[in-house]
């Protein structure tokens, strides 16, 4: 089985961390000795964008920190699934892609030799496996991040990196058109979850620091589901 981890930036106008803080972070991935596909874009080619400039405007969530949490970076957090979407495409050789954030390194016990070891254990992943902090019997607030799951890094199986895609553009539409509000990708995806059942998310327990890699465990299959039976994409 091949693996391929992916990532990529994309520019915040006035967001508090420079770009240059990032290149850092992202000079530290690139030296961890795997197999990793960097994808940058621009603001205004994110499909989120584009969608409000047709049906906005809309509000954002900000939590305690404005400063961060902008309409912009709402937009960039969401393209993350695209860009997953995409690898699959451009390296059709692949059999998992596992999305990491490119400033992963800033976070607690972050070092090459975790993500490396990760990345062998990772390789033969057929659900969806997102590592996240809340169980299942948590407090939903759109005002706030929902930590069900962390957001930073994502094991997705080629075949179903479309349809995640498609059911996080849905998600995150109807929710649009229902609130007028836009809040965190993990907030979307923890709507995901619920609404789409059959989808093989396989949640584990894990922190905003380097037990998003070690936590992780190989599963054998993802019984019951075929990305060309999802119910209820509409693209």
């Amino acid at each position: 089985m091949t693996i391929l981890a992916v990532t990529g930036f994309i520019p915040i106008p006035g967001h508090p961390r420079p770009a240059q803080y990032y290149e850092r972070l992202g000079a530290q991935l690139a030296a961890a000795d795997i197999k990793l596909l960097r994808l940058d874009t621009a603001l205004e080619a994110c499909w989120l964008y584009r969608h409000l400039q047709r049906h906005g405007p809309v509000t954002h969530s900000t939590a305690d920190n404005p400063t961060k949490n902008s309409l912009a970076y709402h937009i960039v957090q969401a393209e993350k699934f695209e860009l997953i979407a995409e690898a699959a495409e451009l390296v059709p050789g692949a059999d998992v892609i596992v999305w990491i954030d490119l400033g992963i390194f800033h976070l607690p016990g972050m070092t090459a030799g975790v993500i490396k070891d990760f990345m062998a254990r990772a390789a033969a992943e057929e659900s969806i496996a997102i590592p996240g902090c809340w169980e299942r019997n948590y407090q939903y607030d759109g005002r706030y991040p929902c930590w069900r799951f962390c957001g930073g890094l994502m094991v997705v199986p080629r075949e179903h990196a479309a349809a995640l895609a498609a059911v996080m553009r849905d998600e995150c539409k109807r929710h649009l058109r229902e609130t007028r509000n836009l809040s965190w990708e993990v907030n979307t995806l923890a709507r995901v979850e619920q609404r789409y059942p059959d989808l093989p998310i396989r949640w584990y327990k894990a922190d905003h620091d380097s037990s998003m890699f070690t936590n992780y465990q190989a599963t054998e299959h993802a019984d019951g589901w075929k990305a060309q039976g999802l119910r209820g994409v509409q693209g």
